[in-house]
């Protein structure tokens, strides 16, 4: 399963809404989650790269990938036992 959250434009509870997509994948157990970010700032980045980076965030998934080409994405990819 591939779940999906679309963050442009920039909305003011992004941490939020990362939150509970996150939990939404580890209770359905989806093996990716992308976020979109479309063209928005450096410093947009930097916030959902901060917020997936907290120590607590960080033990639900196994690996973050990024694009920067183009429309910006992060993939989430999650491991089941």
């Amino acid at each position: 399963m591939k779940l999906k959250l679309n963050l442009f434009p920039v909305v003011p509870d992004m941490e939020e809404k990362m939150a509970e997509i996150i939990q939404k994948a580890v209770d359905g157990r989806a093996s990716i989650v992308e976020i979109a970010y479309g063209t928005a700032a450096d410093s947009v980045k930097k916030r959902i790269l901060n917020f997936l980076n907290k120590k607590e965030i960080r033990q639900l998934y196994s690996r973050l990938e990024k694009t920067d080409k183009g429309w910006g994405r992060i993939y989430l990819h999650f491991r089941w036992k």
